[in-house]
């Protein structure tokens, strides 16, 4: 007679029931393309879909960076979705957007990216000028249609519309 040892088993089918309620991609579904402190002078807090030609236009020089040729392919256009995450406008230096994690959370056609709000330490020394953080990301396509963004603590900052 066989004997199952329901303990070792047990732990499986939790784990299993664990993940199978939220889908995660491989970890190279999200990658962050540029970051600067005055991307976009009097651009309000927000999230926008852009393509990746008005990115190296528009936003390099602000940034600082020397414009990059993009070694993406038209067809990576078809595979990927490149964001622009705004935090607004700072009263100073130190504030500032970074990736905590490079999967995509998807749950009832919905994809997450946690990002972590930066703010410099009270008493800190900064530079004493207006700043327009953000972040451009390249996430994957996939099955869901809205895109969320969320801060470290878990609130929803902002919310896209993918269709």
């Amino acid at each position: 007679m066989m004997r199952y040892n329901w303990q070792r088993w047990g732990g499986f089918g939790l784990m299993l029931l664990v993940v199978s309620g939220c889908n995660t991609l491989a970890s190279s579904a999200i990658s962050v393309l540029d970051k600067g402190y005055v991307c976009s002078v009097n651009q309000p807090a927000g999230v926008q879909l852009v393509s990746d030609s008005d990115r190296q236009k528009s936003d390099s020089a602000r940034i600082g960076n020397a414009p990059q040729q993009s070694a993406d392919s038209s067809a990576d256009q078809d595979q990927f979705w490149i964001i622009r995450v705004n935090m607004g406008q700072q009263p100073s230096g130190g504030y500032g957007l970074r990736l905590l994690s490079d999967r995509l959370e998807i749950s009832s056609n919905r994809a997450r990216v946690t990002l972590e709000w930066l703010q410099p330490k009270p008493g800190s020394v900064q530079m004493q000028a207006l700043t327009y953080p953000c972040l451009y990301l390249k996430i994957a396509k996939g099955d869901y249609s809205q895109l969320e963004i969320v801060d470290q603590d878990g609130e929803v900052r902002f919310d896209l519309n993918l269709n």
